[in-house]
């Protein structure tokens, strides 16, 4: 009870104000002292460690700095090569494509050209079967006349049917062939120049000789 009365007795505005000026006075002692110190060359332990702390901080602030600067250099640096690399990939895929829009204008003059060519052929083996053909019905009816196959032209004869098949020929030159061959006698070199009429008598005296 008596603390209590004795509490209530205390100004505390008073007692506040003295506690505030006497901090006040120490704060001033204590820069006053620093000042000193400071003229004097003199360092504390307590100020030697500010000022490691206020050295720190600073060279804190600069590597944060330098890194900042690095980070933006090599932000630059990425964007700068990626530029880089989009426009050698643009002229790759460019020049790429100029190489395949040649290569299928190349293709195409190719595959005309061998259409062309194959179109002559055709015209050409056309031509040749027709002449092949005709040469075929003149010895056909050649021998049909002589009665028969000159001995000379027998090779001459098959190597013709042979050119005509190559040619693609078709079965009515083959027929005419076949039947020079299986029914028409090959006749010597020496009675080729017979007329029809002596080679008929000539085989019939052949039979009869044979007879």
């Amino acid at each position: 009870m008596d603390a209590i009365t004795e509490l209530t007795r205390i100004n505390f505005p008073s007692l506040f104000l003295s506690v505030f000026m006497t901090l006040m006075g120490i704060k001033a002692i204590v820069s006053i002292l620093e000042w000193t110190v400071g003229k004097l060359g003199l360092e504390t332990k307590w100020m030697r460690k500010k000022r490691e702390e206020q050295e720190l901080l600073l060279q804190t602030s600069r590597n944060l700095t330098a890194l900042q600067a690095q980070h933006l250099h090599d932000m630059e640096e990425s964007n700068l090569h990626n530029e880089r690399l989009s426009d050698s990939l643009s002229a790759f895929m460019k020049e790429i494509s100029q190489s395949m829009a040649q290569t299928q204008t190349q293709i195409s003059q190719i595959v005309e050209r061998n259409l062309g060519e194959d179109r002559q052929i055709d015209n050409l083996m056309i031509a040749q079967r027709e002449v092949l053909a005709d040469k075929i019905n003149e010895k056909y009816k050649l021998y049909i006349s002589i009665n028969g196959i000159p001995e000379d032209e027998l090779e001459e004869f098959t190597n013709l049917h042979t050119a005509y098949k190559g040619v693609g020929g078709n079965h009515s030159g083959d027929a005419k062939y076949e039947y020079c061959m299986r029914h028409l006698r090959v006749i010597p070199v020496a009675n080729k120049w017979l007329k029809p009429d002596q080679t008929i008598d000539n085989n019939i005296q052949e039979k009869e000789h044979t007879l």
